[in-house]
């Protein structure tokens, strides 16, 4: 629960939306003035356009998808206290806006409340971890073999599960100073293993500053792109750039159940039995050339057993 304290003894916080999909905006502009601690002074569809505008604020909340570059998005992370609220769905790409910098990172799905309190605490309780991003946290240290603290990956879990973590550490008698300092140790490991690499927002956004639509038309490599159907292919392609299961249904007109069956039979064609989002993605680029290290790709693909798939395979 939210501390009366805070609501009577704090000056409303000065909030700015950068989301580029109007109805989404205006329902976040809604959900956020009806909270008594802020207040939004400026709503704007680009990061571009939050700068034009010269508006003063105390806390951004922005989305990660088509609201300017990854130059951009980072800039904006590091001269102010955003909170993510984004419709991506894997969990590199709420971990990655956290490691340049941001506050907290939500999907889409979040309450108002819980969002109204992320602000708050954005400025107020900066270090405190939230649900979303616990979780994504939770993974990463699990899918790249990172090394924290017992205690860190402890409160990761609860934390995930909805636990607060100014009670998680009073309970484990943990001294906020050392978690703080922990935490951003840990944010420091996370860089220096790749994972603040903001690639989404640059695709996306070139794609809806287009007049049409982007071309899929990448140069595959054919020993593994030849043994998978079109449709198989296709559905790489868009997965590939970042798209969620159903983004990509919405672009290619067929069922988001279509979708994930022919990803999961495309990677089974190429001998790869273990499906978590960030395999998914990595087999998506090296298949459709979205990566400029491609050895790399293909290294950790061969480690999980894969192998270019026979012709003729794809269904």
């Amino acid at each position: 629960m939210t501390d009366e304290r805070e609501r009577g003894t704090k000056q409303p916080l000065q909030v700015a939306v950068v989301e580029d999909h109007e109805m989404t905006r205006r329902g976040l502009v809604a959900s956020l003035d009806a909270d008594p601690r802020l207040t939004v002074v400026c709503e704007v569809d680009s990061v571009e356009g939050l700068d034009i505008s010269g508006a003063e604020y105390d806390v951004c909340v922005a989305d990660l998808m088509g609201v300017g570059t990854a130059e951009q998005f980072a800039d904006l992370v590091r001269r102010s206290d955003v909170v993510v609220c984004t419709a991506a769905e894997q969990w590199r790409q709420r971990v990655a806006p956290w490691v340049c910098g941001a506050r907290a990172v939500f999907g889409k799905t979040v309450g108002a409340a819980v969002l109204a309190n992320a602000v708050w605490d954005a400025r107020h309780h900066p270090h405190w971890l939230k649900p979303h991003l616990a979780s994504a946290l939770d993974t990463a240290v699990r899918e790249c073999g990172l090394t924290i603290p017992s205690y860190l990956a402890e409160l990761l879990a609860r934390t995930a599960r909805g636990g607060r973590v100014a009670w998680i550490l009073e309970e484990l008698g943990v001294a906020d100073k050392r978690y703080r300092e922990d935490l951003e140790l840990f944010r420091m490991q996370c860089a220096r293993t790749g994972l603040g690499q903001l690639t989404l927002l640059d695709t996306l956004y070139m794609a809806s500053s287009a007049e049409q639509p982007p071309a899929h038309q990448p140069v595959v490599f054919s020993n593994w792109a030849a043994g998978l159907s079109e449709g198989q292919v296709r559905a790489l392609e868009w997965y590939a750039d970042g798209y969620s299961y159903e983004e990509t249904a919405a672009q290619l007109d067929v069922k988001v159940s279509t979708v994930r069956t022919q990803i999961e039979r495309a990677m089974t064609a190429c001998g790869i039995s273990s499906k978590p989002a960030d395999i998914r993605m990595m087999f998506a680029m090296y298949v459709c050339s979205r990566h400029t290290k491609p050895d790399q790709l293909l290294r950790r693909l061969t480690a999980l057993g894969a192998h270019p798939p026979r012709r003729g395979t794809g269904a």
